[in-house]
């Protein structure tokens, strides 16, 4: 994994939260009890991110272990540079997602036309979030695509700061966007 840090948004100072943020991964980074501190405070969100992106609450605990592992593992090489250490996460958990998407998404392919032709109705999910079926359409797509919708419409993070967290440009974002709405529109319209 590397540790690419996204760099500061230009113009902005370093407020006070981001201080005792700051502060506190310092602090992670030679006592445990602080890094569950960090875990504590990101654990759900990142749980709801994930979960979003797999629709199967063991693979979402098993991958959001995943991600504090290396986040544990990395800690002490982290350089705090005004970013939120959230960002950070997601950009991890964003990856960890992605290679484990990367490996079912053949299987999920299957899953979606075996659902269409046999016009099943959805299993009950336990966290709230997308319907069943555009969640399994998600699936389907491309793990770059089900990044950049998962972050900015599920997340709701802005352009800026889902770019920052997949590594790339702006723009690139929002043609990514754009591909991923149309070929998640099209993955649909087999269920209609």
């Amino acid at each position: 994994m590397s540790l690419t840090h996204v760099q500061p948004f230009d113009g902005e100072a370093l407020t006070a939260s981001a201080m005792r943020e700051r502060d506190l991964i310092e602090r992670a980074k030679r006592n445990p009890y602080d890094f569950g501190v960090l875990y504590q405070r990101h654990c759900a969100e990142l749980l709801d991110y994930v979960y979003r992106r797999t629709g199967d609450v063991h693979v979402t605990e098993d991958l959001v272990s995943d991600v504090f592992v290396i986040v544990m593992r990395s800690l002490p090489r982290y350089r705090f540079r005004g970013i939120p250490l959230r960002s950070w996460l997601f950009k991890i958990a964003t990856n960890t997602v992605n290679r484990w998407a990367r490996r079912q998404r053949r299987q999920a392919c299957v899953a979606l036309k075996a659902d269409r032709v046999a016009n099943t109705e959805a299993p009950s999910t336990p966290r709230g979030g997308c319907e069943w079926h555009v969640q399994r359409a998600l699936l389907t797509l491309p793990p770059r695509y089900q990044a950049v919708l998962s972050l900015y419409y599920m997340e709701e993070l802005s352009v800026r700061e889902t770019a920052a967290i997949i590594g790339c440009r702006e723009g690139t974002v929002r043609s990514r966007l754009a591909r991923a709405r149309d070929a998640l529109r099209e993955k649909l319209k087999g269920r209609r």
